[in-house]
């Protein structure tokens, strides 16, 4: 037999009550996302994903410090020329703060910031300046002839075929960009 309009016994809702319940559903489902990203997320053993605070990648690495000049005193760049962008006529220079026993050479590698492949490979051992402490410097318009303007990782290494001591990123930029701005 045929029914009329509200003769049904499903349940109603008005269109505002239907709204009011589709977000909260949608709240529901983005906690529900979050906790489960939380909770099986991470870097695969546990552990949370942090951000580093030298933007290093490899655990266990140590921050390399990037700026205009080395403090005569430490051997590294010193505290008022730190600096992590470089131009054409800024001088490039890194450090590594000592932690135990400093190896006599170096191997340096250097990445694009988005590139698998190395820009620099870690085949040739640089022999320290300073036997006290991992430090370089170097002129970035000889970096930026050979690598051009970008964001780029460095990794050194006391041993290239181990994982590496230390990693820290730098940007090169072109002669349009403003010069060494502090991070």
């Amino acid at each position: 037999m045929a029914r009329g309009p509200g003769d049904d016994e499903s349940f109603a809702l008005s269109p505002q009550t239907r709204r009011i319940g589709g977000w909260i559903a949608a709240v529901v489902l983005i906690i529900g996302i979050a906790v489960v990203v939380r909770v099986l997320g991470g870097n695969g053993d546990g552990t949370v994903v942090a951000p580093s605070p030298s933007g290093s990648g490899a655990r266990g690495a140590t921050a390399i410090t990037f700026g205009t000049a080395l403090d005569t005193t430490t051997g590294e760049v010193a505290a008022d020329a730190r600096v992590n962008r470089f131009a054409d006529g800024d001088a490039f220079a890194y450090s590594v703060a000592p932690s135990g026993t400093v190896p006599p050479a170096v191997y340096v590698e250097v990445l694009e910031a988005d590139a698998a492949e190395p820009e620099q490979e870690p085949v040739d051992a640089q022999p320290l300046p300073n036997p006290e402490v991992i430090a370089f410097t170097v002129p970035a318009v000889d970096l930026l002839a050979v690598f051009g303007p970008g964001e780029y990782v460095m990794r050194i290494y006391a041993d290239p075929a181990a994982d590496p001591i230390a990693e820290g990123s730098f940007e090169l930029v072109g002669a349009e960009a403003s010069p060494a701005i502090s991070p």
